[in-house]
């Protein structure tokens, strides 16, 4: 078996080494946490920053306002919660304006390839009812902050990974006629 260190003093600078990366990485993933937790950034079915949406009234609210920043349709005649949400998981993957990614973004890691998330999307912003695109370059030189999700590309992912709100089973039709009307949109997308 061929040794991978000279002596006991490289293969603890080694550790170090690795160690300083994990607590860099862990610091970097903070710093973004805390920038997405400051302008309320939200993921799919969220309706504030990691607040996922508890009733199926915010949740319906939350997929018609990513449908509208989509360019989708609003909810149609004897659409459920189930089917409102699984359309707008659906548009957003397909979409080509918010920067999706579906690619994977798997990499190389010690010799090992490791896959990727399978999905990354530009978080939300219910404060301007769109997702943060365009972006301030100067804020943010990394680009808009986002959320990857493993494996989310696969066709099955959603039926094994949404579920309702409490108050619903999520197959209830949805009454059109007695729908809020959306915040209005404070932040249009450059065309």
């Amino acid at each position: 078996m061929k040794k991978k260190y000279k002596n006991r003093a490289e293969q603890q600078d080694a550790y170090r080494e690795r160690v300083k990366a994990k607590e860099e990485a862990a610091a970097e993933q903070a710093d973004v946490a805390a920038q997405m937790k400051a302008l309320n950034l939200c993921g799919f079915s969220e309706i504030a920053f990691d607040t996922p949406a508890q009733t199926c009234q915010e949740e319906i609210q939350v997929h018609r306002s990513w449908l509208r920043a989509l360019e989708e349709p609003d909810i149609k005649e004897g659409e459920t919660l189930r089917a409102l949400a699984r359309r707008t998981w659906n548009a957003l993957l397909s979409s080509e304006g918010p920067g999706v990614v579906t690619d994977g973004g798997g990499k190389w890691i010690e010799g090992k390839w490791v896959p990727g998330f399978g999905v990354w999307y530009p978080c939300f912003q219910p404060s301007k009812q769109h997702f943060q695109i365009p972006f301030d370059s100067t804020q943010f030189p990394g680009g808009p902050l986002g959320e990857g999700i493993r494996d989310a590309a696969k066709p099955e992912w959603f039926e094994e990974h949404w579920k309702p709100p409490s108050d619903c089973t999520g197959n209830e039709i949805i009454s059109i006629r007695d729908l809020p009307t959306l915040p209005p949109i404070k932040f249009k997308r450059a065309a």
